[in-house]
């Protein structure tokens, strides 16, 4: 708190000093050009000159502007400006016209990552060309930690909430991750990192919320790309697919296809102790998971008028997976010294699962000076279904102890509205306001049956189950942003009222309701603090505050089936959580170099171990723990991008002091950590380029287990060729296989250590060809076709 309130302070300090910024314009084939800077809110003329070597203008801070160069017998070159605390550079180019203009160059140079007041960006563009599916591409985003299980760590050890397109997923992480594997990594457009989301998003975010914007159709002409790729571990992983896009007039549209044939697997080694007796459960545990995916995207565009935009976008995706895990199970009378006794599992499951979304948006420009009215409404269907058998034999000759298996089958169906209205005031002045409504419902129905040494077949009553999950989440928002003086001052406040009612019959009733009404604060202060390098570094210092609701997973009481020693359930008596963060950073050319941030989190809930020290059997589930105050510390630094080497490395340290109950036990101890990632990127010729990314985790918490050190580096070589059409690119992924994970749990009655790896080693080709029209590249830049007689 005091740190906050001293940069907001300082900033004060600074209150009556205004700030200009040079922006400096460079173009080509523009010599004698005419440029003209327009102020948008205005239309005001703010500079006009003849264009010779390049052109720099001193300009107001926080103002958006347009910049124009025409010259006759030209193309006029337009660029909008939304003009930061920071020095600026944009670049244009003038075109020959002809009769027929083969090509139309708009050139802007795309850093790796960039800042937009308290939202990063990260170009997805640089990191798929290494990469096979979606989850890849955002395991290599800058700062963000996946765990083995999909889920996503930014600043905290709460992980972060998963948006495609801007609309929350609501599916668990492993769902999140299967649908991600599934997409071709060429979809996605950027990905959006919100540490701290503002108030027109979902109070949902504790950890933050990471956006994967995927790429839709362009307005001009016709083009496309066919993507091959083999990534070869221990298992192998391969991928065919095709997308294209159209566009002409008001129309454009877009589709795609993606197949892929994935394998990976899991070893899992653990040593469990029952301190009851003094005895202990050794495991270990070999599972394969081979799966087939079909993914089809679409969607249209339609320009129905200057004003307004119309979109429909439309995918499917359909996995087929068979995974087979092999256990062996050892019961250890350590202290006795009683000896031991064996026993092993086959376990089988059959894996199938649909995903269905459809969105139609809409977006009405109410004037140019940005004020905007925006609804969606949107759609999204999925279904799961697994088929088990199981079969557990103990001692050397393997005689038969326990059998069984069971079908589950899982429905969701989600409906999310949402209207935002965006108005431009005078003074400088932005209100945003908005409603958003989520219904989610889920039906679990699973049938399973068992077969003991001796018995009959009969009905598990332990694992058959019913259970029924409905969630309605209404919001509403008002937010304002004011630049005054160099400062932005961006206030905002969400109402969120939650009904979740959930309704177990089979085995036992657990049905349980929740229904609250809660307010979630925003505050977002941002100011220019000096000048470093001829760029400036803005000073911004957030406040806010969020929720974290369990999901479905988390709250459904039915049990699944591991091993003979182990079962996962749900909860339903679970508490959502609550966090309050406070943040201050620094950013340098828009980009995030220094972060301190503080989250105290009450009512934590964490995925936790519980065992029943008479049979053995450990269950998997969630608990609400006690409060939490995490301390964390992020930095970046590197070169800039633009020339033939560009590089970055970044760290994150986090300091979590727990203070509760667990197991019916006090819970109090503290564990820190750091995390450290880099980006390379050196261009040996304008067709040719390697890359090698990276991080290292010296040790982390997650869900209360205690992780080692462990890391992985990615590198890649890429070359153009076929004119430029055709890229291949050549990969290795964790060369010296630092993924696998050490981990250990010391807390209430549960004392056990293990380690967990996976086929992450893996070598691997990728060839793309685009056709139509091919984007001239020239280091970061970009090119786009024009229209024929413009």
């Amino acid at each position: 708190m005091k740190t906050f309130f001293t940069l907001c302070f300082l900033f004060l300090l600074k209150l009556t000093q205004a700030q200009t910024i040079n922006l400096t314009i460079v173009a080509e084939n523009a010599t004698n050009a005419t440029v003209i800077i327009t102020k948008v809110t205005d239309k005001s003329v703010i500079l006009k000159s003849t264009y010779k070597d390049s052109i720099v203008a001193a300009l107001s801070a926080n103002t958006d502007y347009l910049v124009s160069i025409t010259a006759t017998g030209k193309t006029k070159a337009e660029q909008f400006v939304p003009l930061k605390e920071s020095v600026m550079t944009i670049y244009l180019s003038l075109v020959d016209i002809t009769s027929k203009l083969e090509t139309v160059v708009v050139t802007a140079k795309k850093p790796l990552i960039t800042r937009e007041d308290d939202k990063e960006i990260v170009n997805a563009e640089v990191l798929a060309a290494s990469s096979t599916n979606a989850f890849e591409v955002l395991e290599k985003t800058p700062g963000a930690i996946i765990d083995q299980d999909g889920n996503v760590y930014l600043s905290s050890t709460t992980p972060a909430t998963v948006y495609i397109n801007g609309r929350e997923m609501k599916l668990s992480a492993s769902d999140i991750a299967s649908l991600l594997k599934s997409l071709p990594a060429n979809s996605i457009s950027k990905i959006e990192i919100l540490r701290t989301p503002s108030a027109k998003y979902d109070a949902s975010g504790s950890g933050g919320i990471v956006n994967i914007v995927l790429k839709k159709g362009v307005k001009i002409g016709f083009n496309g790309s066919i993507n091959v790729s083999s990534f070869q571990g221990v298992k192998n992983t391969s991928s065919i697919g095709i997308s294209a896009n159209k566009g002409s007039g008001k129309w454009s549209s877009y589709g795609s296809y993606q197949y892929t044939n994935s394998n990976n697997f899991e070893k899992l080694n653990s040593l469990r102790k029952i301190t009851s007796d003094g005895s202990a459960v050794q495991q270990k545990s070999y599972t394969t998971y081979p799966t087939q995916s079909h993914y089809i995207g679409t969607g249209t565009d339609y320009q129905w008028s200057k004003k307004l935009n119309l979109t429909y976008d439309a995918s499917m995706n359909y996995s087929d997976g068979n995974s087979t895990a092999d256990n062996s199970n050892e019961l250890l009378q350590v202290t006795t010294g009683g000896g031991s006794s064996k026993s092993q599992s086959l376990i089988n499951n059959n894996n199938r699962s649909f995903y269905l979304s459809n969105s139609i948006a809409g977006k009405y420009k109410i004037d140019s000076a940005g004020s905007e009215l925006v609804a969606d409404v949107s759609y999204y269907f999925f279904n799961a279904n697994n088929a088990q058998n199981y079969n557990t034999t103990q001692g050397n000759n393997n005689s038969f102890l326990v059998g069984g298996d069971g079908k589950l089958n899982n429905d969701k169906n989600i409906f999310t509205a949402t209207l935002d209205f965006t108005y431009k005031l005078p003074y400088k002045i932005t209100l945003e306001s908005g409603l958003k409504f989520t219904g989610s419902n889920s039906e679990n129905q699973a049938n399973y049956f068992v077969e003991r040494q001796g018995q009959t077949r009969m009905i598990d009553s332990f694992q058959t189950n019913r259970f029924r999950y409905d969630e309605k989440i209404s919001a509403t928002y008002l937010q304002l942003a004011k630049k005054f003086y160099g400062f932005t001052l961006k206030p905002g406040l969400r109402l969120e009222t939650t009904n979740i009612n959930g309704n177990q019959i089979i085995p036992r009733d657990t049905s349980f309701s929740i229904k609250r009404t809660d307010i979630f604060p925003y505050v977002y202060l941002s100011h220019g603090l000096f000048k470093l390098f001829q760029k400036e570094l803005i000073g911004n210092a957030i406040y806010r505050r969020s929720i974290r609701r369990p999901y479905y997973e988390n709250l459904n009481p039915y049990l699944r089936y591991i091993d003979q020693y182990l079962y996962e359930t749900g909860n339903p008596n679970l508490k959502p959580q609550f966090t309050t963060n406070y943040e201050v950073n620094v950013t340098f050319d828009n980009i995030p170099v220094l972060s301190f941030g503080k989250n105290e989190t009450t009512d934590i809930f964490s995925n936790v171990t519980y065992q029943d020290d008479v049979t053995k059997i450990a269950f998997q589930t969630y608990d609400n723990l006690g409060k939490n105050t995490e301390l964390y510390f992020r930095f970046i630094a590197g070169i800039p991008p633009g020339g033939k080497y560009f590089f970055y490395v970044g760290g994150r340290y986090n300091q979590n002091t727990y203070d509760g109950f667990y197991q019916n036990k006090p819970l109090k101890y503290t564990y820190d950590g750091w995390t450290f990632f880099m980006y390379q990127e050196l261009k040996l010729t304008p067709s040719f380029n390697i890359n090698v990314q990276g991080y290292m985790r010296t040790r982390g918490l997650q869900n209360f287990y205690e992780i080692g050190a462990n890391g992985g580096i990615f590198a890649s070589a890429n070359k153009t060729i076929l004119n430029k059409k055709g890229t291949i690119t050549l990969s290795v992924r964790d060369p010296f296989y630092t993924n696998p994970v050490n981990f250990s749990l010391n807390q209430g009655n549960i004392s056990a250590t293990g380690r967990r790896a996976n086929d992450s080693r893996r070598v691997g080709i990728k060839f793309r060809y685009n056709f139509g029209f091919t984007p001239k590249k020239k280091g970061d830049e970009f090119s786009m076709p024009a229209v024929e007689g413009q």
